[in-house]
Parts: structure tokens; sequence; C-alpha cells
């Protein structure tokens, strides 16, 4: 899976040289094939542990400025000081990465490790904190090893050993336990804070790298000069390479011809319990298969727990074709927005009435303001139909890409591996659009093998797992479940091998 690149220092010096800490000011010029957007704000996709769910669905299958510019004002002072705002507000870079989640740090900091230098656009005024946790299976590790900061994370978070399955009869009647060491050796699991991993990766970049609170609102080419973003602000900037990583609402991927993400039909709740005095659990995942409602939680760190439930849900067929169509924001599919914290967290309490102790406990210790409620959606990217990841200098990478629903714990894995392989594609790629374009093509390539069959995968295991019917609950509970699950082939999906990244070293002329 990993590709082997030398990094080129031409691409470097012509084609996407470092950037500058703060943009350096260039003339305005005429845009064309430019698309704007509206406040539709990327919305990321969240990890729920998920190796059971797979695991189970395959067993049953064999038996997701602008305040104003001003212009106006500058001209009662003379043409010469309208031209220098406008020059105020226009920069050149030879690398943008547009979002500053998971997709797009983890890359910036790839090409920083192979010497190429990235500025980051991000649309909030700080970074993305929001959400719980993302659960990280090896192949994410090897990657955040490749990139250099595993080992800072794997002093937070436990290492999970093993998963326990459960039914909610009878108080939470066990189904089976697994042993990692035993049903699958190598494999590493830990849940992460996604704050907390954004913070890690944002760490290792140099100061000035992020430009926050800079929201796109248009994209347009500029032929061989490369691409135009304009920002919400008024800020502009050209770059050679841009790199989409702004999430599962992406106005790029949007640009490029990208259907909406299509919702699933489930949705999902999410909390991060607290235990200031240490919390009880052995480093277990624990499931629990109910009918049409599927719940677990695992321990994160020695004081925190993250949980989760899915539910089905549908919704009118007319929400969901504005949805499917870019209409209406697929947020709206959860319902009404509810402002009052305890009253969401009442409502997951409601959906699991009755069910284990343990598990109500871990939600009961969560604080009303770290529960959260998102619809799952995913997009399938089907051969021949799909348009290309990459349009002259852009290309895309993550849930911009390749949404899924977290149904295999992929979503952030398959993220951070774009990471690398983008990043070393590009550091290989040599002077000039043709190889650049040669890289995107060869990135593409490389992933889409990769990600398709995934998100295929993740959206079947999802609808398998989420089935209501009496019968088919009970053919899972007494016969899938304790007696023909195996969890080792079930997870080869996680082999992904990559090594660290590396300058190449300087050539002698």
């Amino acid at each position: 899976m990993d590709v082997s690149c030398a990094c080129s220092l031409a691409l470097v010096q012509e084609h996407v040289a470092p950037s500058p800490p703060a943009f350096q000011n260039r003339n305005s010029h005429a845009s064309h094939n430019s698309t704007s957007y509206g406040a539709n704000a990327p919305t990321p996709v969240q990890e729920t542990p998920a190796i059971a769910d797979f695991a189970i669905a395959m067993a049953l299958a064999a038996c997701s400025f602008s305040s104003p510019r001003r212009p106006l004002l500058y001209r009662r002072r003379g043409a010469a000081v309208a031209a220098s705002a406008a020059t105020a507000l226009r920069s050149e870079e030879g690398v943008v990465v547009v979002g500053a989640g998971v997709a797009g740090l983890a890359t910036a900091l790839a090409l920083r490790r192979l010497g190429v230098g990235a500025a980051v656009l991000e649309q909030g005024g700080t970074l993305r904190a929001g959400g719980t946790s993302l659960t990280l299976f090896k192949n994410g590790w090897r990657v955040l090893d490749a990139i250099g900061v595993a080992d800072e994370l794997r002093t937070k978070y436990l290492r999970i050993q093993g998963m326990r399955m459960r039914s909610p009869a009878a108080g939470g009647r066990d189904l089976r336990e697994f042993s990692f060491e035993e049903e699958a050796p190598g494999q590493e699991v830990r849940a992460v804070e996604r704050r907390v991993l954004l913070e890690t990766l944002a760490s290792k970049l140099p100061a000035g790298t992020i430009s926050f609170s800079s929201k796109l609102k248009s994209i347009s080419e500029q032929g061989p000069d490369g691409t135009l973003l304009e920002l919400e602000d008024g800020r502009q900037v050209l770059a050679k390479i841009v790199i989409g990583c702004d999430g599962v609402n992406s106005p790029i991927a949007r640009w490029m011809g990208f259907s909406e993400p299509r919702y699933v039909g489930h949705m999902a709740f999410r909390g991060l319990a607290e235990y200031a005095d240490g919390q009880p659990f052995e480093p277990k995942v624990n499931y629990i298969y109910g009918r049409g409602v599927r719940a677990g939680f695992v321990p994160v760190s020695s004081t925190k727990v993250y949980w989760f439930i899915c539910f089905n849900r549908q919704v009118p067929a007319a929400m969901a074709s504005l949805a499917d169509s870019g209409m209406m924001p697929v947020a709206f599919l959860a319902g009404p927005k509810i402002t009052d914290p305890a009253a969401l967290k009442s409502e997951a309490l409601d959906l699991v009435s009755g069910w284990p102790a343990d598990l109500l406990a871990v939600m009961r210790s969560t604080p009303e303001d770290a529960v959260v409620r998102t619809p799952l959606v995913d997009r399938w990217l089907w051969p021949g139909l799909a348009p290309r990841a990459s349009r002259g200098g852009v290309v895309l990478a993550g849930d911009a890409w390749h949404p899924m629903t977290p149904n295999l714990g992929q979503g952030a894995c398959c993220a951070l591996e774009d990471a690398v392989v983008l990043a070393r594609r590009l550091a290989g790629a040599g002077a000039g659009a043709a190889g650049v374009d040669a890289a995107m093509r060869g990135y593409e390539a490389e992933r889409w093998a990769r990600v398709f069959p995934l998100t295929a995968r993740a959206g079947l295991v999802g609808a398998l797992v989420q089935w209501e019917n009496a019968a088919v609950c009970a053919a899972r509970d007494g016969v899938v479940i304790p007696r023909l699950v195996r969890l080792g082939p079930f997870l080869e999906h996680t082999n992904f091998e990559c090594d660290l990244l590396e300058p190449a070293p300087a050539t002698s002329p």
C-alpha cells in the first residue's frame, strides 16, 4: 500500500515552494470558471468502534470580507490608495490545503516532512475542537508513526485489548468476548480525542501555517497561473496546488462535480464521559445490539470513556431529496435543532432505557455539552460515474472525497492514509504542471482501489446490523455472534504499511 517516491527539490523550488507564515501580496487579475458557495459548513464524520459490526454483518451476509471591501472609502483618497488596498487582499502560494481537520493537518505535516511547505486555510476561528472521539486501528497508527506523532499520542490513550458483545435483554446478556491478541495479533486499537489529535498535528507545523477565519467563498481556475481561492473576508489566494480537505460538505468537491453525501437512514449520538477520580472499566470495546438500535462504549484514557448509539430514523422523501441535491444541509435531517444540551442527552438516554446499567452510567457521567447527534452519510465512488478526484491543480482527500459511515471505524484512518500517499506522490512529482497532474492521477488510482470498497462495505455493514426484524436479530444473538464471528479475516482491511516520511538527501551537482 505504500508508495516509494523520492522528494524532488525542483517541485519545492518551482511548483510548490514552501509557504511563508504570512501571505504575501500580489496584484489581482480576472478569474474564470468560478463557482461561489453559501454558508454550508463542513461536518466532520466521526468514528464509532466497529469491529464487531463488520464481522457480524459479513457472517449474516453469508448464512455512508465578508465585511465590506470598502473600495469607495479608498477611492476618496485616490486611485493609488485603491490599488494598494486591492493588492493587500491578494497573495500567492505554492500549496494550499483547505481545511484544518484530520486530513488537512496530516497532509500538511506529511508534505513538510518531505520538504514541501503548505499553507492551511481553516474557516473556523480555531481548530475544530467539536466532536468526541475517533477510533484508530493499526493502519491509522502506522500513518501517525510515519509523520512522527504516534508515540506522543500513545502515552495519552489506552490500548484496547479486546471486546465484549452483549444483548440488551435480561440486563445485558453476554453473547461473546474476544481478545485481540488471540483473534488478531498485532492489531492496535485506541480511541483518541479528536481535539487532542488535531492539536498534536498542528503543533508540528511552523507558526503561521494555519490561517484561521478563512472561509472559502469561491474557487476558479486561472490556467497556468494556478487556482484562485476567494475567501469570505475578501482575501484572494492564488495557488499552484490546492488540496481540498474541507470535510463532508466540501465546497471544493461540489465545484468538481461530486454529488452531495447520501443519508443512509441512520443517525448517531456520541458522547465523552468524564471520571475525575478514574473510570472503572477494562480496556475493551463494549457492544450492545438491539433491534434497529446498537450502542457501545470504550475507555479512552484513565479518566474518559467514549460512547455511541446508532439508531434508525427515516426522513420524508422530500427532505432526503433536498439534501441529496444540496438544497438543504444534510445536518437538517437530524430533525429540529435542540439548543438545550440537557434535552439532547435525555433523548439519547430514552433510546436505550432499560439497557445495561454500565452503559447508562457512562452516559449519565457525560457533561451535557459533550453530547452530539448527527446523521450518517456516505458517497460511493462508482467507477465510470464519479468525477475524478483531481482537476487541474486541485485534488481532494479525506471526507471531502470519500465520506463513509463509521461502521468499520475507517473514516479517519483512510484520511490519514490519503495524507501520506498524496504527500509522497506530490513530493516526487518533479517540476511542471505535467508532473503534478501525473502525481495526482497516480494518487487517485491508488487510493480509489482502497477507499471505494471500504466505503461500500461500511455502508452494507451498517444496513445489516441495523435490522429490526425479530427473527434476524434472534439468529444474530443465538448463532452468528456466539458461533460464527471471526475477527482476524474481517480486520484485514486495517493492513497498511508506510515508512517514516523523511526528506530525500539532496543530490550533488
